[in-house]
């Protein structure tokens, strides 16, 4: 099961749109999101080629992620209920609820689900596994040189780059389902908005609303909020009970 912590006015949204939305990476909580791929990586390769031998590769991964990286919309969740350090960390003082869902909640197919990845020795177990992150400078060359290469080598990159948080991240136990938009085009349904690191895209993905399981509102909610609240999903047919936070936080 998965947990999202996030407002009430969210919930709102989500239930009466039926979609979420997908935030780019790039405006995410970890500064460094993205880029944890090259500090894996730039202590792997060198043991394996030498420094000489991978230059070129450390700097191809780090003009491919600052491309690629805003392109990664996200939808984040957590696996731990009720958890006092996420009501903090996405609820203004615990004024918000937690949305628990199973798979099957994110119902474009083209997002994918990953688990991130905080641990070095994971990590680098994970590039190691992918024989296209492996590469030396010349080995990178003649894969970018045949048909598609460039292509399956950016799909490896993603597919890693967003799995890796920094280890700080560890506690909130982090999954995320992953649209790669192909570019920003009127046609792409990409969308921008105001952020409080400045102007982010993102995109509504619909959501299957009977893959909510339930609902738990926030420590700081009014009790009168379970049974509106319980009302308000039977109307949208929303499936899910609702029930009350047993963390105490003022």
């Amino acid at each position: 099961m998965y947990f999202h912590y996030t407002s009430i006015e969210a919930l709102f949204n989500i239930v009466l749109s039926r979609t979420v939305w997908f935030s780019s990476l790039a405006f995410m909580n970890d500064e460094k999101e993205g880029f944890d791929l090259h500090s894996v990586l730039t202590e792997v390769l060198p043991l394996k080629y030498g420094t000489d031998r991978c230059q070129n590769t450390l700097n191809l991964i780090d003009q491919s992620i600052a491309t690629h990286i805003r392109l990664q919309l996200a939808f984040s969740a957590s696996t731990l209920k009720d958890d006092i350090s996420q009501w903090r960390a996405y609820t203004q003082l615990g004024q918000g609820v937690c949305i628990e869902f199973e798979d099957g909640f994110i119902a474009n197919r083209s997002a994918k689900k990953a688990e991130c990845l905080y641990d070095f020795e994971e990590k680098r177990r994970a590039i190691i596994e992918d024989d296209d992150l492996k590469l030396s400078d010349d080995s990178l060359n003649k894969l970018l040189a045949k048909p598609e290469g460039s292509k399956k080598y950016i799909s490896s990159l993603i597919n890693t780059l967003v799995k890796f948080k920094s280890p700080s991240f560890e506690p909130e136990k982090e999954v995320r389902w992953v649209y790669t938009a192909s570019g920003i085009t009127k046609s792409s349904q990409v969308k921008f908005r105001p952020h409080r690191l400045g102007l982010t895209t993102y995109r509504a993905v619909a959501v299957n609303l009977d893959k909510v399981l339930s609902i738990t509102i926030g420590p700081q909610v009014p009790m009168q909020n379970l049974k509106s609240i319980e009302d308000f999903l039977i109307i949208n047919d929303c499936s899910g009970f609702v029930t009350k936070s047993n963390v105490s936080l003022r």
